[in-house]
């Protein structure tokens, strides 16, 4: 299967997964094997569609940093707080208001991926806001996807993401 292929299809199916359960046991995985205790400053996403939703981490964790990304021409990150205003973006995304941060600053992303491969690469839509934002970060990389589309066998590009660790729900 191309990636083409491989992201039309995660897509469609995604559509009938119950995200709400494979979110809640997600969070908890990452909370009960202290996935995150190492990191300050976590770049997370808010969920569109059928995306896994760990924005519970933001509740949980309250010692800690969290960005959201917001998207013009390219992809930025912004400091979230529970409870902060959102606004709409593009792609039917929420967004934090105020300035951006330098990438390196945040310790680790969490990334949405539509599917990631056996070589932990990810795919995400195609528009390739993620791999430009994140070519040549040096700091952590978690991918979370759906379990069906987590490890497959696919010949990607060199510029798909690479990632550390990929959280499967």
């Amino acid at each position: 299967m191309d990636k083409k292929e491989a992201r039309k299809k995660a897509l469609i199916d995604r559509k009938s997964y119950d995200n709400l359960n494979r979110s809640n046991d997600l969070v908890k995985f990452i909370i009960e094997n202290k996935i995150l205790d190492r990191f300050n400053n976590i770049g997370i996403y808010y969920p569109i569609g059928k995306e896994i939703n760990i924005m519970e981490l933001v509740n949980h964790y309250k010692n800690k940093s969290f960005y959201l990304p917001k998207t013009n021409e390219e992809i930025e990150f912004i400091k979230y707080s529970l409870n902060d205003e959102l606004i709409d973006g593009p792609f039917n995304t929420k967004e934090p208001k105020g300035n951006s941060i330098d990438r390196n600053l945040i310790d680790c992303y969490i990334i949405p991926c539509v599917a990631i491969s056996k070589s932990n690469q990810r795919i995400g839509y195609g528009k390739g806001y993620y791999d430009r934002y994140l070519n040549g970060y040096k700091g952590y990389k978690i991918g979370i996807c759906y379990k069906e589309y987590g490890n497959l066998d696919l010949e990607l590009d060199s510029y798909d993401v690479y990632l550390d660790m990929k959280l499967l729900g």
